[in-house]
């Protein structure tokens, strides 16, 4: 089956409906890797599994009625689009172990690489990643690293190098240079496209390219742990004032009078001081199988 794993799903899909048992099997594996990735970078593994089983089972159910070719990408990832709906689209972000990081959390694997990462690219990361944090001021960040959405993108490599190398972890996707044509990947996993409409065109655009596919599913538990701040700068607390010190109405010595006069009280005017800060019924556990092998 190897012969066609560059094979487009369409040409897949037209040498299955002409009896190719091959050309099935390996659309059956296409289109649950591309499921997975999907839903890996969405809603991660645990919350994921349930939409992930639930549309791949749909789509062998249902992939005898497509007579189109050209319809396939599109009526495929309604199925997936619906189930990633019931379940919430999209969760904002995580801190999940998985094979890939060896039980360990993202977020520790991830706290060393902050340490050792150069700041600049450790801070894109971290507000590229923050769907809170104002677009407009992450593309001014990224000017002098080479621009948007380019210098997150050689970031995020940069991390994935790291994490390969230092962490350990068995990535299978990690290219020297960036491929420019892979430019709105960090914007997908961030969740910061700019409407559904350009969302929906990149996870189609996912199903012709598996390595891109690849390199998203095995980076999703990072990608996660990213939105959920991972690489986010530690809140410095803010001091609090000390209360001033009470004045009081300097002594004031009088020299006695010539004559007995009544006695003068001078009372202390008080300041109080204020604080300021208060095939395809292919399970998750195959589709891993898949990805990251046994």
């Amino acid at each position: 089956m190897s012969d066609l794993s560059n094979v487009a799903p369409q040409q897949l899909f037209k040498q299955w409906r002409g009896g190719d048992a091959g050309a099935g099997q390996a659309m059956a594996q296409r289109f649950s890797d591309w499921y997975y990735a999907v839903t890996a970078c969405r809603l991660g593994d645990q919350h994921g599994r349930t939409p992930l089983q639930r549309a791949c089972t749909r789509f062998q159910q249902g992939i005898v009625s497509v007579g189109n070719p050209a319809d396939l990408a599109d009526w495929a990832h309604g199925i997936l689009s619906e189930e990633l709906r019931m379940a919430g689209g999209r969760i904002p972000g995580g801190d999940f172990a998985n094979q890939l990081t060896g039980g360990k959390l993202p977020s520790e694997i991830l706290a060393r690489a902050r340490q050792a990462m150069p700041a600049s690219q450790v801070r894109i990361l971290a507000h590229a990643y923050d769907a809170r944090y104002p677009y407009e001021r992450v593309a001014k960040e990224a000017e002098a690293l080479g621009g948007m959405p380019f210098a997150v993108l050689d970031a995020r490599y940069a991390l994935k190098r790291w994490l390969r190398t230092e962490g350990r972890v068995p990535f299978a996707e990690v290219p020297e240079k960036p491929n420019l044509d892979y430019a709105p990947l960090p914007l997908y996993e961030a969740g910061r496209m700019s409407n559904a409409n350009e969302e929906n065109g990149f996870e189609k655009w996912m199903l012709q390219n598996m390595p891109l596919c690849k390199d998203i599913a095995e980076f999703g538990v990072f990608a996660l742990s990213l939105r959920n701040g991972a690489f986010a700068q530690p809140e410095i607390p803010q001091p609090v004032a000390e209360p001033e010190p009470e004045a009081t109405e300097p002594t004031v010595v009088e020299e006695p009078p010539e004559s007995p006069a009544p006695s003068r009280s001078y009372l202390p005017y008080i300041v109080g001081g204020l604080g300021l800060f208060g095939v395809l019924a292919i399970i998750a556990a195959i589709v891993l199988y898949g990805f990251f092998g046994a």
